[in-house]
């Protein structure tokens, strides 16, 4: 199922003219597996001088010690610094949205979350690079049950 999920997810992404889509896989601190897709869209606005884009990402989360799963959905802006042609850091914040309020003995207390990023990436090619990645997922105290999600990684982009 998750393999289908892929597939689709890249066809789906090349039909919307998206400009880069990523595949992850990621762990937590409980030594869970994070396997992610993101679709990423370049827009012609800057911040503070630094282009900004937007990433549309589908997580699952499976225990490393029970039989929970978790699924996020999550947007977010990005702006990118650029140190040379090759490598560049990237800063996000956006929102998630968790299918469950809980995962092995974590509480979010909301479906609704903030997810702030960083990454460090180097440029492979024209056509693709690689991250590694660090998500913090939580609901920023709105509810007293709020464990949040740290969480690292590694993910392959590849241009359209």
């Amino acid at each position: 199922m998750k393999k289908i999920l892929i597939v689709l997810l890249f066809v789906v992404s090349s039909l919307f003219s998206f400009d880069k889509m990523s595949l992850g896989y990621s762990t937590t601190s409980d030594d869970s597996n994070i396997f992610d897709v993101t679709v990423i869209k370049n827009t012609d606005y800057k911040i503070f001088g630094l282009p900004v884009s937007f990433e549309g990402s589908f997580d699952y989360m499976d225990s490393a010690h029970e039989s929970d799963d978790l699924f996020i959905g999550s947007i977010q802006g990005v702006l990118t610094y650029n140190f040379n042609k090759d490598f560049f850091m990237q800063g996000g914040f956006g929102f998630a949205y968790l299918s469950d309020k809980s995962f092995e003995d974590k509480k979010f207390g909301t479906n609704f979350q903030f997810k702030e990023s960083i990454l460090f990436g180097y440029n492979i090619s024209d056509s693709f690079s690689t991250t590694l990645r660090y998500n913090h997922i939580s609901n920023a105290d709105i509810n007293d049950d709020n464990s949040g999600l740290d969480i690292y990684g590694i993910n392959f982009i590849y241009k359209f």
